[in-house]
C-alpha cells in the first residue's frame, strides 16, 4: 500500500492571512478568500499597465499622511487575506509587515481579469463591505454582462454618510469625478476618464489626457 502523500505545511488548512507569509516567493498571486487559498497566474501586461497608471495618478493626488501600495495583503476582521491591486492606507508600511489591518485601508482598486472575475465583482465586494473599507474601484477591462460598452470602465462603490452603499459606473469615453476615500471622513476626488488607462501613451495627446487631481474635501462636504 502507497504512503499517505505529504503536503507541504502551506498547502494544509486551516488557510488565513498569515499563511500568505508563509508561500513560496515566486510570480504567482496569492490570496485567502473565504478560508480558501486562491492562487492566480502572473497577470498580464494590460493588467498590470492599468493598475500603474491608477497608481501614478493616485499617489500624485495623496496627501503625506496617506500612502498608495501595490499587491499588499489586507488583514480582514474574519482572517481572510485579499490582495488588491491597489489600496490606500493611512497605515506606516514599516510596522504593518504582515498585511495591512482593515481598520487602516481606506480604499481598494482591482483590475479585473481572467480568471479572477467572479472573487471581485462578488467575493471581494462583500469582504471588503463586511470589513468597513468604504471605497472600492473595480476596473473593467472588457465588457460583461452589466455594462457591454465602452471599456475601460470603472465601478466606484462607496459608503455614504447615511450608512448607505452606492454605486456609480464610469464608462470610458465621459470624463467623471471619481471619489477615493483617505481615513474614514476624508474625501478626495479625481477627475478621470478611463479610456486613459489603457493603450500606449504616444496615442493620447497631452492636451487630451483625461485625468485632474481635485481638492481634497470632507465627506460631510461632498
Amino acid at each position: 500500500m502507497a504512503a499517505p502523500r505529504q503536503y507541504p505545511e502551506w498547502l494544509r488548512p486551516p488557510f488565513t492571512v498569515d499563511t500568505l507569509f508563509t508561500l513560496p516567493d515566486n510570480e504567482l498571486r496569492y490570496q485567502v478568500l473565504e478560508g480558501e487559498l486562491v492562487v492566480s497566474s502572473a497577470a498580464q501586461p494590460r493588467h498590470n499597465l492599468a493598475a500603474d497608471r491608477l497608481r501614478t495618478l493616485i499617489a500624485a493626488a495623496l496627501p503625506p499622511d496617506a500612502e498608495v501600495i501595490r499587491n499588499s495583503a489586507v488583514r480582514l476582521p474574519n482572517g481572510d487575506g485579499p490582495t488588491p491591486d491597489l489600496l490606500i492606507t493611512t497605515a506606516d508600511p514599516e510596522e504593518t509587515l504582515r498585511g495591512i489591518p482593515a481598520a487602516l485601508v481606506h480604499t481598494v482598486v482591482e483590475v479585473v481579469s481572467p480568471p479572477s472575475t467572479t472573487a471581485s465583482r462578488v467575493t471581494k465586494k462583500w469582504l471588503y463591505t463586511a470589513a468597513g473599507i468604504p471605497c472600492y474601484w473595480r476596473v473593467e477591462l472588457r465588457p460583461w454582462w452589466e455594462h457591454l460598452c465602452p471599456v475601460p470602465a470603472i465601478v466606484v462603490r462607496m459608503l455614504g454618510e447615511d450608512g448607505d452603499w452606492r454605486t456609480t459606473l464610469h464608462p470610458a469615453g465621459e470624463p467623471a469625478a471619481l471619489p477615493l476615500m483617505i481615513g474614514r471622513r476624508n474625501l478626495l476626488t479625481i477627475e478621470l476618464d478611463p479610456a486613459a488607462l489603457v493603450g500606449r501613451r504616444a496615442s493620447i495627446p497631452d492636451g487630451e489626457r483625461q485625468y485632474r487631481i481635485a481638492a481634497p474635501v470632507s465627506a460631510a462636504q461632498a
